[in-house]
């Protein structure tokens, strides 16, 4: 299963305190008029960056929002390779997914989702290249789909596993 974080984090942190550091230094050193400069010009710099990183995040936004296919809209999925070690799902209008058995209740009401009709359109899942360590799920309009846990972890009482 492919993570976030982890060491990558961790030295970028370490990394920014650095400079946040060397420029203290940098700032204390030239004096207080040369430094209110300073810290103008940086400041103009680190307004320009976030503005430009708001304007990806709200670009990366619409896209996301708009990724999911409506009604009656063709799917494809594909994997080209890789190395995966969980389990893999590949589908379309996927319920009650869960890895106790039990369906996952609503989170209003607190009981199990109704089941709709098929939605209308075609989906392709398609598997070119790729090593799997686990099972490989394919299909459309599942329902009660019951993931098999990794080994070693058992299923709380209360919900999935941990």
């Amino acid at each position: 299963m492919t993570t976030r974080g982890g060491k990558g984090w961790w030295l970028a942190g370490v990394a920014a305190g650095l400079v946040a550091c060397a420029l203290g230094v940098l700032l204390a050193r030239t004096g207080l008029e040369d430094a209110d400069r300073w810290a103008s010009v940086i400041g103009v710099f680190l307004n320009l960056t976030g503005v430009v990183v708001a304007g990806y995040s709200a670009v990366q936004a619409r896209r996301a929002s708009t990724a999911a296919p409506a009604a009656g809209e063709n799917v494809d999925n594909r994997i080209g390779g890789g190395r995966f070690t969980g389990v893999v799902v590949m589908g379309r209008d996927l319920e009650q997914v869960s890895t106790t058995g039990e369906p996952a209740p609503d989170p209003v009401t607190g009981r199990p989702p109704l089941a709709g009709g098929p939605q209308a359109g075609h989906v392709s899942n398609t598997i070119d290249d790729g090593r799997f360590h686990g099972p490989v799920i394919m299909g459309r309009d599942m329902r009660g789909v019951v993931l098999p846990l990794p080994a070693g972890q058992q299923p709380d009482a209360d919900g999935p596993a941990r």
